[in-house]
């Protein structure tokens, strides 16, 4: 679980060419997912996963379709990573209620309008706050 999360948050959202800055971002993002907590790490995929829906809302405004596809791509990828990652059993209604607001985010990354991409990305950041919020006690 841990190996299939820490990829999908080190994928960048486009090739970047090939600068000092973006060997040095992309180390420290590496280095951030090396050192993670598991919860550390949801919260480190839900930041990643608010920068693909904000590129995949301005390539939608923008009509760049190649560029909103590369983000939701990625999106979805990091939603079937999070959803597979869910314990049924263990996480009760919890789990459902998170099952039902992944499918809602992949229809939004799907449909690609502007505006339900909007309303992905509020919903994206505020379960991103959520975890933030429920850090476990001594990290």
């Amino acid at each position: 679980m841990l190996d299939t999360l820490s990829r999908l948050a080190t994928r960048p959202s486009a090739p970047p060419p090939r600068t000092a800055l973006a060997d040095y971002g992309r180390a420290s993002v590496e280095a951030k997912v090396q050192s993670a907590s598991p919860h550390q790490l949801v919260v480190l995929l839900f930041d990643r996963l608010a920068q693909l829906v904000r590129d995949a809302e301005a390539a939608a405004i923008a009509n760049d379709a190649a560029r909103r596809l590369r983000a939701t791509e990625k999106g979805l990828a990091i939603l079937d990573g999070l959803d597979a990652t869910l314990d049924d059993d263990r996480g009760g209604d919890v789990a459902q209620s998170l099952h039902a607001v992944y499918a809602l985010l992949r229809d939004r990354l799907l449909a690609g309008q502007p505006r339900g991409l909007g309303e992905a990305l509020e919903s994206v950041e505020a379960l991103a706050d959520a975890w933030r919020t429920i850090a476990p006690a001594g990290r």
